[in-house]
């Protein structure tokens, strides 16, 4: 095989995983945040618990000012951006000034024409209709 095929694959592979581990890195600061929340019910905590997986984050790329745009998802309801957006906030609210200072580096970007993924009905409220 080419030198340049595999210095491309191993480069995808690497693009690839960096996306993952954002996507996990979010998905268990939301969920630590939830566990947080004292306001919430037991019963809307665990709703929302179901769909904090990776599955359904946004991807984060890098910008061109050295920051993440993260990217939602087009398949997206309003109701599940919101409930992100608190979670996101209650987070940084928990944070230190300079994991603040890391976080506050994220824009919004445009959302991101995904398919939309299989998700138990029970947990269509996140699906934009």
């Amino acid at each position: 095989m080419d030198t340049r095929k595999i210095r491309n694959k191993l480069d995808e592979h690497e693009v690839r995983q960096v996306r993952y581990e954002r996507k996990k890195e979010k998905s268990k600061r939301r969920l630590t945040t939830l566990d947080k929340i004292e306001t919430w019910s037991l019963e809307k905590k665990a709703e929302v618990r179901k769909v904090l997986d990776k599955v359904y984050m946004s991807s984060d790329e890098e910008g061109a000012d050295g920051g993440l745009v993260s990217q939602p998802p087009s398949w997206e309801s309003d109701t599940f951006q919101k409930v992100k957006e608190i979670l996101d906030s209650k987070y940084l609210d928990m944070c230190s000034t300079r994991s603040k200072r890391l976080l506050l580096k994220r824009t919004r970007g445009v959302k991101k024409n995904k398919d939309t993924p299989d998700v138990p009905e029970d947990s269509k409220w996140i699906i934009q209709t």
